[in-house]
């Protein structure tokens, strides 16, 4: 059954959305995350691990093919292929597309995040368009498609964020309708598959993500969750913590992550929460991070600081690698790019 959340209900601290495309990313320069030696043998890999990143608690980073565990998930290269950009067969340039293989599982149910862009003139936005793109289809399916969306762009709604319920199918078309070089309205539709949990997925999607050998061995082999997240860019992750170490692993297309030690996280939020005059659980959030003056001041601290942050560090992730981050860092993750193309990630919360 296809259903329809509202954003009031309360949501985990991992939410993805949206901000406008034009945000400067360095007002002040970032250190890098440090980059994990290559190692062919996985048990000094694992030894190094612990000596570097477990034990003291620092981030990470894995580079593909120089000992990432992302290379050893099927998912990278049976999930997704190049497409050239519609309309454009001679272009050198290539975007992330769904594969024929994950054809098979279009009618399967996911958990989506659905921004408009402009709340308070849906009937200009992107999910409007779509919408209506969508209902001028002659396939019943995509008609019943945009049934999904409609309360998205349905007349009086004055919401940025909304979550539902829809088949792998409502993506597919998301991105189709993303490479329109006519398509109506001058921003992507973004539409994001969040937070799905492994377990729920079809068993050979389940199959295509085996849990990687540092998550199996670094700590107690128990992993507290896992989720995968597919979707359109552009992407956002507000600032936030976990309550478990966490192994991010990029699949498709680019990431860079913002991350801050507990303690300077920590402040940094409450002079957030302070500013807008606002006192919120840092670990279990509610919609207001999703639309706002907490997202756009959460995302300004981050990504737009008036004045240095102090040990505030970045990871550029690109497809195939691998990014540890401890428990109780606190964290914030964009897409790279913002053209409504595929993005992928998976991860690990374990223990």
């Amino acid at each position: 059954m296809l259903a329809l959340r509202t954003s009031g209900s309360c949501l985990r601290a991992r939410f993805v959305c949206t901000l406008p495309t034009t945000s400067k990313w360095r007002r002040y320069s970032t250190h890098p995350v440090e980059t994990a030696s290559c190692s062919e043998d996985t048990t000094l890999g694992l030894k190094a691990f612990l000596e570097t990143a477990w034990i003291p608690g620092r981030p990470l980073v894995y580079r593909a093919r120089a000992g990432s565990p992302t290379v050893h998930l099927p998912a990278v290269d049976k999930w997704f292929s190049n497409s050239s950009p519609a309309g454009d067969a001679s272009s050198s340039g290539t975007t992330s597309v769904l594969s024929s293989y994950m054809g098979k599982f279009l009618d399967w149910p996911f958990p989506y995040e659905l921004v408009v862009q402009d709340a308070s003139r849906s009937q200009d936005s992107s999910v409007r368009a779509f919408s209506d793109w969508l209902l001028s289809s002659r396939d019943m399916t995509d008609q019943m498609l945009a049934g999904i969306i409609q309360p998205a762009v349905a007349e009086g709604e004055n919401r940025a964020f909304f979550q539902l319920y829809a088949p792998l199918r409502l993506l597919a078309k998301a991105l189709e309708f993303n490479t329109l070089s006519d398509r109506p309205g001058s921003q992507p539709v973004q539409l994001y598959i969040a937070q799905s949990s492994l377990s729920d997925l079809p068993e050979p999607l389940q199959h295509d993500l085996p849990t990687p050998h540092l998550v199996q061995k670094a700590g107690k082999g128990d992993v507290y969750s896992s989720s995968v997240w597919l979707g359109t860019e552009p992407t956002y992750t507000p600032l936030h913590r976990d309550p478990n170490p966490n192994l991010f692993c990029q699949i498709c297309s680019s990431k860079v992550v913002r991350l801050l030690p507990p303690s300077l996280g920590e402040q940094l939020f409450i002079q957030v929460q302070a500013r807008i005059h606002q006192r919120a659980n840092s670990r279990i959030r509610t919609s207001e991070m999703m639309e706002g003056k907490e997202r756009e001041e959460l995302h300004r601290a981050v990504w737009e600081p008036d004045t240095p942050v102090d040990e505030l560090v970045e990871a550029k992730l690109d497809s195939g690698d691998a990014l540890f981050i401890p428990q109780g860092w606190w964290h914030s993750v964009k897409s790279r790019q913002s053209e409504g193309s595929l993005n992928g990630s998976v991860n690990w919360w374990f223990r």
